[in-house]
């Protein structure tokens, strides 16, 4: 296999690891701010979803990150080139940004598993909700477009 099938491999991956750790991504922080609204009071639901939060966010959202990252990483050490690029720069920091987002995600999935709402209302929320979609559209034009 040569150069550029790995390079082809690594794309793959890639875009395949992004498609799962965005809908991982959405659907968990529409899942908190249905778990916020309904799951504070009765046991049944809160278990309910402090179960599919769990889930979501191991199984599918933190190894589909984990893809994506070492995917890059794996573009980029084949093309390092990329990394003198703006619109690649922008993009690598976007990417960093959406990691924080996961993180922090993993962060209030802890809080709401324990029962503990506070420092979190349900405009904020769904605040948050749109934060990934707004990264994504950033780091899809920057990588079809390439403005800089």
């Amino acid at each position: 296999m040569n150069l550029s099938s790995f390079y082809l491999w690594f794309k793959c991956f890639h875009i395949l690891g992004i498609i799962c750790w965005m809908a991982g991504l959405l659907y968990l922080y529409r899942l908190f701010i249905y778990h916020f609204d309904f799951g504070q009071n009765k046991e049944e639901i809160h278990s309910l979803f402090s179960l599919m939060e769990k889930r979501l966010y191991r199984y599918i959202t933190v190894p589909a990150m984990l893809v994506s990252v070492i995917a890059g990483v794996g573009l980029i050490l084949l093309n390092l080139s990329l990394l003198f690029q703006l619109w690649f720069q922008m993009k690598l920091a976007s990417a960093v940004l959406m990691v924080l987002v996961t993180g922090w995600a993993g962060q209030i999935r802890k809080k709401f598993q324990s029962k503990d709402f506070n420092n979190n209302t349900s405009f904020r929320l769904r605040v948050m909700n749109e934060v990934p979609t707004l990264l994504m559209i950033l780091i899809v034009i920057l990588v079809v477009v390439r403005p800089f």
